[in-house]
């Protein structure tokens, strides 16, 4: 079987990791970025309420002393204008940028194409004092600063957030483990099952797959399995019963037959007895194949050497009487006259017969020709009544069915090929193995 082709299935197990793995990525990687935006984020909330307490404490400080200084101290000044700011700063910002009670931020080493880590960052707390005044509280870094603990911390936690996030991976990762276990064994549990479940298995007690679900198709499984068995049991005994049935009818008019030709006969009688004798044949022949194939494991019988260009002639001559009536002829062409096979000498007479029978009962006009080469035989039927115009194919018929379950049941090989006339081209071969050597072959030895 070619199986190239064939569309690529999922397992389920592969299916919820893979996807659960997939979700869990997709979640770690916006979990980090929004970490990372809320820890930025965080870390300027800190430094506007730093700010904003240093304002609060300087309005303190004035209620107290109307003659304190602005606050000043370690990266922090304070200014009453905007015009006092430094000029890095005022190059780069404007009076409306500045709003009361917010955060003012600005990166100059984005404004240069050089990058320096002497460049200031600047942070701009503007405040409106009790007194009515506004001031502006200003907090100056460096991003290469070894002593802005600011920065240096920022930048820390910023990529702490990645073996944070690869820790979270392993422990999730390992989750997902378990869980798939979970939730995939017992659907393994079931192929298993289900792939060992035969008839003689059916009295055995169906186990629980820990799922309701699985639960359901495990019990509709075995139920079907159990139709299905029942329907085969029942179809076995019909065989048998038929096989005693249908012979005997068959066994009394060949019995009859008998009797008759042995009687003095007329012409006509004569051709009535023979044309009954020959149905009968074929009903016999047909009940045969019909019993056989309706078997398991049923033997082809014992092999036995033939002349396979003599056999195949000799059916041509007992099917002979299809073409009466008919414009039809038939040419039989091998390629040795003595050609020997060794095969089933029942199995090879019902495909080779209903393979002719089959060209001359679709022949209405025509030529049916059967050419052997080797073990394979081809017969092609050309109905001349169509005159390579025919749309309609050719019916395959019972016997051509009955010989692709033959040849399927014995491993031999049939292809048909409907032609453009209407007829069809079938072509058969029992093997090489079941060749032996044609009688001149063997005679040259």
């Amino acid at each position: 079987m070619n199986t190239c082709c064939a569309p690529k299935t999922k397992s389920f197990s592969r299916f919820v990791r893979n996807y659960v793995l997939l979700g869990l990525v997709i979640t770690l990687v916006l979990y980090t970025a929004v970490l990372n935006f809320y820890m930025l984020y965080g870390k300027w909330m800190v430094a506007s309420f730093q700010l904003q307490l240093i304002a609060e404490q300087y309005d303190d400080q004035l209620a107290r002393d109307p003659n304190a200084p602005l606050p000043k101290g370690f990266n922090i000044e304070s200014f009453e204008r905007f015009d006092e700011l430094p000029a890095e700063l005022r190059a780069y910002a404007s009076p409306n940028d500045l709003e009361l009670g917010e955060l003012f931020y600005i990166n100059t080493d984005q404004y240069t194409d050089q990058k320096d880590p002497e460049n200031p960052i600047f942070l701009v707390f503007p405040h409106r004092l009790a007194d009515g005044r506004e001031i502006l509280i200003l907090q100056t870094y460096h991003a290469g600063d070894g002593e802005s603990v600011f920065f240096e911390r920022l930048h820390n936690l910023a990529w702490l957030s990645v073996p944070f996030a690869l820790i979270v991976i392993g422990i999730f990762a390992w989750f997902l483990w378990i869980i798939g276990k979970r939730l995939t064994q017992p659907s393994e549990h079931l192929q298993s099952w289900a792939n060992n479940l035969t008839a003689d298995r059916l009295n055995d007690p169906i186990p629980d797959f820990g799922f309701e679900e699985l639960n359901d198709v495990a019990h509709e499984l075995h139920r079907s399995v159990d139709e299905i068995d029942r329907f085969v049991a029942r179809e076995r005994e019909f065989l048998r019963q038929a096989s005693h049935e249908l012979r005997t009818p068959v066994t009394i008019v060949s019995g009859n037959i008998e009797l008759l030709e042995k009687s003095p006969l007329n012409q006509t009688q004569a051709r009535v007895t023979a044309r009954i004798k020959r149905a009968n044949r074929n009903m016999q022949q047909l009940l045969e194949t019909l019993l056989w194939l309706g078997r398991d494991n049923m033997p082809a019988g014992a092999t036995e050497t033939l002349n396979f260009p003599a056999f195949i002639e000799q059916e041509i001559s007992d099917l002979s009487y299809l073409m009466e009536g008919k414009h039809v002829t038939c040419t039989f062409t091998p390629d040795h006259t003595d050609t020997l096979i060794t095969v089933s000498r029942p199995a090879l007479m019902i495909v080779i017969s209903n393979l002719i029978r089959n060209a001359f009962q679709h022949t209405p006009k025509g030529q049916v020709t059967i050419t052997l080469t080797g073990s394979e035989i081809r017969v092609e039927n050309t109905i001349s009544t169509c005159n390579g115009e025919c749309t309609t194919p050719q019916g395959e018929g019972i016997g051509l069915q009955l010989v692709r379950r033959i040849c399927q049941r014995l491993d031999w090989t049939c292809t048909p090929t409907h032609l453009a006339n209407g007829g069809m081209s079938v072509t058969f071969d029992p093997g090489a193995d079941t060749l032996v050597q044609s009688v001149v072959e063997l005679a040259g030895e």
